[in-house]
């Protein structure tokens, strides 16, 4: 009876998508669940994002297969502030298991701008001597023509705000961790607001030692995003695959972990991207984290965008704190990005909280 509950939920939910996407006006967008890209803690920012093939619990925001690899049990908190401090965002993530103890990781992301000018309906459309109802030149035009100006005394503010959660888990296939992750998003934008979802598949698997090899499909039914004024919001897929070795120096009391992504956007190419294929963009994200004695962690890596970034991570078992500071632009306009996370047992919280 439950399994045909189920179906019959998925077809009802499959019909609905199918009727609001041939009934209502459809867009595509290559930005619209940016929060997810742009997403994480101090220790994955540090190191460019690259997560394919990480096997940190927090990587399951690009590769949902890692669930099952990572035995952490640790939540995990950080707070973002980028451009300046122009967007604030915050990032909330931990691991629980399910009744058949199946690994499940819930990530919940929130993000926001504040004090977005509205400049619409500000122009003084006076022609070009500035000067009401003289029938010059460019007077109503509704053009901003030399000579005129906007009323700085109508400028109103409006508010960003985005919530965003995902839920991952995956299963052992055939010698592979096959993953999935189903992903929601809200997001107001002044008076309107939209609601969407979507889903993530990944695999990964180590062919030997100390090495993991990863492939995630973002999107696998394009995202859908559903905007009050009737609009729908598409995002292509996107195809990564990436790769993660551990160097191990017992001598010294010295691991390095080196990572490296390969992001295709499926025709959607742009000026940003690092290669092409066909009508296909690509990037690439490149990381590494140096550990000295299972406590102190240096990182540094180069995001999608070609931003590069560093930090550190210090680690006590049951709580670790991690910085990572990206640099935005080669410019000092876009200002510079700022992470500061925890990592925390709640076991052991709950511990030290009885103890007090």
């Amino acid at each position: 009876m439950r399994n045909r509950f189920q179906f019959c939920l998925k077809t009802v939910l499959a019909i609905l998508f199918l009727i609001a996407i041939a009934g209502a006006e459809t867009d595509w967008r290559k930005y619209g669940w940016q929060i997810f890209d742009n997403a994480g803690e101090g220790r994955s920012i540090a190191m460019g994002n690259v997560g394919i093939a990480d096997v940190s619990l927090n990587s399951a925001l690009w590769n949902p297969a890692i669930v099952s690899i990572n035995s952490s049990t640790k939540m995990s908190y950080g707070h973002q502030s980028r451009f300046a401090g122009i967007i604030q965002s915050n990032f909330l993530s931990f691991p629980f298991y399910s009744k058949s103890k199946k690994p499940i990781s819930l990530i919940i992301l929130h993000e926001s701008v504040g004090k977005i000018p509205k400049t619409s309906n500000l122009l003084l459309d006076w022609g070009a001597d500035g000067v009401p109802n003289t029938g010059d030149a460019g007077e109503n035009n509704g053009i901003l023509d030399e000579g005129e100006r906007l009323n700085n005394d109508k400028i109103s503010y409006f508010n960003q705000h985005q919530i965003g959660l995902q839920l991952s888990t995956s299963i052992e296939l055939f010698n592979y961790e096959v993953g999935i992750s189903l992903r929601s998003l809200v997001h107001t934008l002044g008076e309107n607001w939209g609601s969407g979802i979507g889903f993530d598949v990944g695999i990964i698997r180590s062919y030997w030692k100390n090495n993991y090899v990863g492939f995630a499909l973002r999107n696998l039914i394009p995202a859908l995003m559903v905007w009050d004024s009737g609009l729908i919001e598409l995002t292509k897929p996107q195809l990564s695959t990436g790769m993660s070795q551990k160097i191990a120096f017992q001598k010294l009391n010295i691991e390095i972990t080196i990572l490296g992504d390969l992001l295709i956007n499926i025709s959607d190419e742009s000026l940003n991207d690092d290669f092409n294929i066909g009508t296909n963009g690509g990037n690439f994200r490149l990381g590494t984290e140096i550990i000295y004695n299972d406590k102190i962690n240096v990182r540094l890596g180069r995001n999608q965008y070609g931003y590069i970034a560093t930090g550190i991570g210090l680690d006590w078992n049951n709580f670790q704190i991690n910085y990572g500071y990206q640099l935005n632009s080669n410019t000092t306009d876009f200002g510079s990005t700022h992470v500061l996370s925890f990592d925390i047992n709640p076991k052991w919280l709950k511990t030290l909280i009885k103890n007090i």
